[in-house]
């Protein structure tokens, strides 16, 4: 199935396990709870690869309207870059990779490059092919999706944070004094955020192999996000830094007694935010290794808690590779320090403000790339983190179980 599908599967396995609660005039079950959070997770996380996949798309038709020696990206493609885009061959390669995962860096298709400078092929084909591209890997960002987000038109956010209100509401005698009840909030202004960075790429891969500018774009918006997420969760406020949720004044800290005590501290961590903000916690930020310690812990006989290899703890339901902490929906990424887990109120607890969105610009006219035959690639995006309720987050430490 293509991405579509997969999301659409599903979606649709999530509304059976729903329609089937509904039909028989009953709530949802705590198992089948977790079930449909895992299958609109599966259908959140295509719907991102979707998104990315027309975005290469858009990259690729861009990379191909800008002419060489120009900066204008509404131009028609010229010279082979242009013949390609013509080539029914080459069309035919670029729609059945879009059908899979979209015109990118993962793409096996192999282009044969014609000689046009007659208008057809000289001597037949020219014995030059391309395979695929093997991408380095990158880490998927994940955490951004967690917040509420947004748009912003200036360059500065105030806002105002409650403090503990003191005094509070009391029985009192006829013609009593009544009690006073004082709120307390400071105002916080927050600044908008730059991340950017940029690559060079010469004329002639430009033009030979149009696909690699869709690969290098591809993976400069990757990067970025990258740094979007790691500014998030960990950005100290220095400098040019913006300041991240795990550094945050006034965010709950609990910390557990022992490696058996880690999976009773995360539920204590989702227990204070609730009794802090009367919020539900909708999420679980851990790392690789950690969330690995927890999936693989076993009772005292030897049973898997989240399921085994082959089928779920003591043979109930199905086995979930991934299954969420204590069903909440689980963020797995090496962006949060080991040892650290956030737990929190996300969507309501904080929201991610940008201006603008992310922005890809090339030109020939940088420094001396025209004598030199080179495009220069620039991505960058203005981004913003307002935390409105930082007691709708903890901090979690955990203990290594070897410790």
């Amino acid at each position: 199935m293509n991405l579509r599908e997969q999301r659409e599967a599903a979606l649709k396995a999530a509304r059976e396990i729903a329609a089937k609660a509904q039909g028989e005039g009953r709530m949802l079950t705590g198992e089948e709870q977790a079930q449909v959070k895992e299958h609109l997770a599966r259908a959140d996380d295509l719907a991102e690869q979707i998104k990315r996949a027309e975005e290469a798309e858009q990259l690729m038709a861009k990379a191909f309207a800008v002419p060489e020696g120009k900066q204008s990206p509404a131009a028609a493609p010229t010279g082979l870059a242009g013949k390609l885009a013509e080539d029914p061959n080459y069309q035919m390669a670029k729609q059945r990779a879009a059908q899979r995962q979209g015109f990118s860096a993962s793409t096996a298709e192999i282009f044969q490059a014609k000689d046009f400078s007659t208008g057809g092929p000289t001597g037949g084909l020219v014995q030059t092919q391309y395979g695929r591209v093997v991408p380095e890997v990158l880490r998927r960002p994940t955490v951004a999706s967690l917040l509420a987000s947004g748009t912003m038109t200036a360059t500065t956010l105030t806002y105002y944070v409650q403090g503990p209100a003191t005094g509070g509401f009391a029985p009192t005698a006829e013609l009593g004094s009544k009690p006073a009840i004082d709120f307390s909030f400071d105002s916080v202004v927050e600044h908008l955020t730059k991340i950017a960075g940029h690559t060079k790429i010469s004329s002639e891969a430009f033009q030979d192999t149009p696909y690699l500018v869709s690969v290098i774009e591809g993976q400069l918006l990757q990067r970025l996000a990258i740094v979007e997420e790691d500014q998030i969760l960990n950005g100290d406020g220095t400098g040019q830094n913006m300041t991240g949720i795990l550094n945050r004044s006034g965010i709950l800290t609990e910390s557990a007694s022992s490696g058996d005590d880690n999976l009773d501290a995360i539920f204590r961590g989702m227990t204070a935010v609730e009794m802090a903000t009367q919020m539900s916690v909708d999420a679980v930020v851990i790392h690789p290794l950690d969330y690995q310690e927890l999936r693989l812990s076993r009772d005292g006989n030897e049973q898997y808690y989240g399921g085994g290899p082959f089928t779920g703890a003591y043979g109930n339901s199905g086995l979930a590779m991934g299954p969420g902490v204590w069903g909440q929906r689980t963020v797995i990424t090496s962006a949060i320090p080991q040892g650290t887990v956030l737990v929190g109120a996300f969507a309501a607890g904080g929201q991610l403000l940008r201006k603008g969105g992310v922005s890809v610009d090339m030109t020939n006219t940088d420094q001396d790339d025209f004598v030199k035959n080179r495009v220069t690639i620039r991505a960058e995006s203005r981004i913003l983190l307002a935390v409105y309720q930082p007691s709708a987050f903890c901090e979690v430490t955990l203990v290594s179980s070897g410790s």
